[in-house]
Formats: C-alpha cells, sequence, structure tokens
C-alpha cells in the first residue's frame, strides 16, 4: 500500500514526487517515459533560475533529485496504466501489463500525446523520418531537408533546433502566422535556411522506405510537393485520458479540479497539462506537481 501512486514523470508527476518523499510519503511513479514533453524541448529559456538549459538536461537535474530521495520513491518507468478505481479503504492502480498497485492517494500528472495529421504517408513512415520530437532527432538532419508542421511554441521551439543543423527548413502551418512567444516569432524570422507556408496543410507524406518529401496545398493554390529527408509534427497536443473512467472532464477531456487539484473522486488530484487549470508552461507544470503533493499531504492527515 503507497500513500500515493504518482501517474506520470514529467514535470508535474516527478515534482510532486520529490514533494511527497520529502514529506515521508511512501510514493510509487509509474509512466511509460520520462521527462514528458520537457524533454522534447530543445532550449528552455524561461525556467526559473537557468537562463538557458535544455529539456534533456533539465530532465536530468530532475532525475537527480528523484534520486537523493529513493528511500521513499519508487519508480517505475516503461509501465501505462489502464485504469485506476476509487475503493473503500484505497484506489487501485492496474497497468497495461495486468500489474495491480494500491495506494491512499492518486496524483495523474500523465500531460498530453502529441496529435497527428491522418494525411496518407504518416502512419507507414511515422520512425522512417516522420517524427513529433525534434531534439531527439535533430542530429539524424545535419545537411539535409526538413520540414516542421505547426505554428505553435513547439513547432517553433522545433524549427529553431533544426535549423542549427538541417541544410533547409520548410514550415508548414495552417493558420495565416505563427501562434507562439513573440521573442522565438523573431528569432525565427532571422533564420536565412527556413521557409515558412502560412496558410498551407500537408497532402500527403511521401517515401516508400524512408520519407522523400511532402505534398502541401496553398489556399487558393494548386498542390504542390516538396522535396524533404524528414518531416516533424507539432500540431499540438492531446489529453493522456484513456483510464480517467469515472472523473470529470470538460469538453477537451482534460481532467476537472478544483482550487487544491482535486478531481470529482476524493483522494484523486491532478496536476500539469492533463488538467483543465489553465497555463501550460514547464514551470506551471511543475508548480501543480508540488501543489498537488502538498494537497495530498494535507488529505492524508484529514483521512487519519
Amino acid at each position: 500500500m503507497y500513500d500515493c501512486i504518482i501517474i506520470g514523470a514529467g514535470p508535474a508527476g516527478m515534482t510532486a514526487g520529490i514533494y511527497t518523499a520529502r514529506r515521508k510519503l511512501k510514493t510509487l511513479i509509474i509512466s511509460k517515459t520520462i521527462g514528458g514533453q520537457m524533454v522534447w524541448s530543445a532550449d528552455v529559456e524561461n525556467y526559473t533560475g537557468f537562463t538557458m538549459i535544455s529539456g534533456a538536461d533539465l530532465t536530468l537535474r530532475f532525475q537527480e533529485h528523484m534520486a537523493a530521495l529513493k528511500d521513499e520513491l519508487e519508480v517505475k518507468v516503461g509501465e501505462e496504466v489502464a485504469s485506476i478505481e476509487k475503493n473503500i479503504t484505497s484506489i487501485t492502480v492496474t497497468t497495461k501489463t495486468g500489474d495491480v498497485y494500491y495506494g491512499k492517494t492518486v496524483i495523474i500528472a500523465s500531460g498530453k500525446d502529441p496529435k497527428h495529421l491522418g494525411v496518407p504517408g504518416e502512419k507507414e513512415l511515422f520512425g522512417k523520418g516522420v517524427a513529433v520530437c525534434a531534439t531527439c532527432d535533430a542530429p539524424l538532419y545535419k545537411d539535409k531537408t526538413v520540414v516542421v508542421v505547426g505554428g505553435g511554441n513547439s513547432a517553433m521551439d522545433s524549427i529553431c533546433a533544426l535549423s542549427k543543423v538541417a541544410k533547409q527548413v520548410y514550415v508548414i502551418n495552417f493558420n495565416d502566422d505563427f501562434i507562439g512567444e513573440e521573442l522565438v516569432r523573431d528569432r525565427i524570422s532571422n533564420l536565412q535556411n527556413v521557409r515558412v507556408y502560412h496558410q498551407t496543410k500537408v497532402t500527403k507524406i511521401l517515401g516508400t522506405k524512408n520519407v522523400t518529401g511532402i505534398g502541401i496545398l496553398e489556399f487558393g493554390k494548386k498542390e504542390v510537393e516538396l522535396k524533404a529527408n524528414g518531416v516533424f509534427i507539432e500540431v499540438g497536443y492531446e489529453p493522456n485520458n484513456s483510464f480517467v473512467a469515472g472523473l470529470a472532464v470538460d469538453e477537451k477531456g482534460l481532467i476537472k479540479v478544483d482550487r487544491n487539484l482535486q478531481t470529482s473522486v476524493p483522494g484523486i488530484f491532478a496536476a500539469g497539462d492533463i488538467n483543465d487549470a489553465w497555463g501550460e508552461q514547464i514551470i506551471i507544470a511543475a508548480g501543480e506537481g508540488a501543489k498537488a503533493a502538498m494537497a495530498v499531504s494535507d488529505y492524508l492527515t484529514n483521512l487519519k
């Protein structure tokens, strides 16, 4: 029996684990991966204490902090949660492999997963030139031509990362302008190897064994093809909520929480991008992880 089971190991989940462990609460973190969206960020310039740090390095700092609390904090990576169920005396967490864990409380910090385009060639070429993590795969495209699909902060982050290594970066944005931080937008406008197609959509991804190009359609024009070695899809994210049956969610599938980040079921909390609270930044997710952990501590104290 754990005092708290945390689902997800992004900035919210890892911070929550650090705070519950510091409160001497026996804690288990279950996550498919470590770092969440944070590990995909090339340059993090707005996390307090660091004028510049990569998402991968910031993830390592979080992991080092967790390792220092290993007596109270257990981490299982590579497992996915299939369901959670509130019982009279505990909350049952079942994984997709059939493992079952019991906790007095649960913090859901499962974040969001990347959306897909749903165009011909995307599924067939995923991992063969189609990717969602520029930070991970950018070195593979040194002096090559790549495409970034999207116009938000994640897309702009990928553009900056890829422009440092690629010969040419094409940007395909469905909207009429970028939607994101103005500082990054200004930086992109000065990159000589970046060409932006606004009000344009991807119609197909070309290739057999590997990506060789894409088809695009500019509004009011004819469809054309661009040669490319890689395609990075950055068109947003959807909540990782397949296991939250029984919890109240909004129209977007985000888990509804109160001011203490508690869900509609007492003892179950939600922190980070998975909840309906405003704001999606690494530092906000980390702050919510800390807040949820402290709320868990108070909940258990009152429970006793």
